[in-house]
């Protein structure tokens, strides 16, 4: 809401005029309630109210900041590059610079979540022996085809408030990373391992080419069942190199995604909700959340437009 042309700068709030401390009202109402600005500020709603008319006239920007608003409220998570790709997409603001909009985010002061430091990831390399293969991918994460190179892994949570854990195996295609197949447990036995690959082979179409599938060196991906399943389908595993988080990229950017924007597991009072929640969320990633490197679509619309 704030004029752009104008910088807020109050020295003390005793002499501070009404239309400063509106500005300033309006710039910290896209992180707090009205009501609790209220009671710090000495100013009156009613006045408040007149200003914001005022504003909007007296900003030529108000249409643009309404919109940004609107995508970032929808989802706190995007910052500046993303909310600028949600926009182009509008007809009205097709032109719109990205310096603007990462103006004005910073002027009403919205910007997206960063994402965490990763927490101990869940060691999955203690169990039986298997067999180990080399690393084919070799950090070449780029496809133009669907299928061709897979990324899994299994990642843990856990719950605070009842000290339940909570296994999750997702299957990501590199070419648009959509998650293919998903599995969600308590218990992160050979069955629930098997379940996502079980699930990929329905999925998968006749190829003119190879799909190759890498993980780590977990005991799951060396078990004789996982590596028959993968032969038998005519599928080619590839593994990271021991402790090397890197030579797995897109997967551990995807669980730091998702474990930054689920939100803190404290909130959770089950596996249940925890679980529901993880679905939920993998479902808009897939359907709804815009990736950068696909220029503004979600995975699903990246595959269906490529079509």
């Amino acid at each position: 809401m704030k004029n752009p042309k104008r910088s807020v700068k109050i020295i003390s709030l005793d002499s501070a005029t009404n239309r400063q401390l509106a500005e300033v009202t309006c710039r910290l109402e896209a992180q707090f309630k009205l009501i609790d600005i209220l009671s710090v500020l000495p100013i009156v709603e009613s006045i408040v109210h007149y200003w914001k008319r005022k504003f909007k006239n007296d900003d030529p920007d108000e249409p643009l900041r309404v919109a940004i608003k609107t995508i970032w409220k929808a989802d706190k998570h995007y910052g500046v590059r993303r909310v600028y790709l949600k926009l182009r997409k509008q007809s009205e603001f097709a032109k719109v610079n990205h310096k603007k909009v990462q103006r004005l985010m910073h002027e009403m002061g919205l910007q997206g979540v960063g994402y965490n430091k990763p927490s101990r990831k869940y060691d999955s390399s203690k169990g039986p022996e298997g067999k180990r293969v080399k690393n084919k991918i070799h950090r070449r994460f780029k496809t133009d085809r669907p299928f061709q190179k897979l990324s899994s892994d299994v990642t843990e949570f856990k719950v605070p408030a009842t000290g339940e854990k909570v296994y999750l195996e997702p299957i990501l295609d590199m070419y648009n990373n959509e998650i293919l197949t998903h599995a969600i447990g308590t218990s992160p036995n050979l069955a629930f391992t098997l379940q996502a690959l079980n699930q990929l082979v329905e999925l998968l179409p006749t190829r003119s080419y190879r799909t190759t599938i890498h993980t780590d060196q977990g005991w799951q991906y060396r078990h004789k069942s996982w590596r028959n399943i993968l032969k038998q389908n005519r599928i080619i595993q590839s593994m990271s190199r021991r402790a090397t988080a890197l030579d797995n990229a897109v997967m551990e950017s995807f669980f730091n995604k998702l474990k930054v924007e689920i939100g803190a597991l404290s909130k959770y009072a089950s596996a249940k909700e925890l679980i529901h929640a993880i679905n939920d969320w993998i479902r808009y990633y897939n359907n709804a959340r815009i990736q950068t490197k696909l220029n503004g679509h979600s995975p699903v619309e990246y595959r269906q437009m490529a079509a």
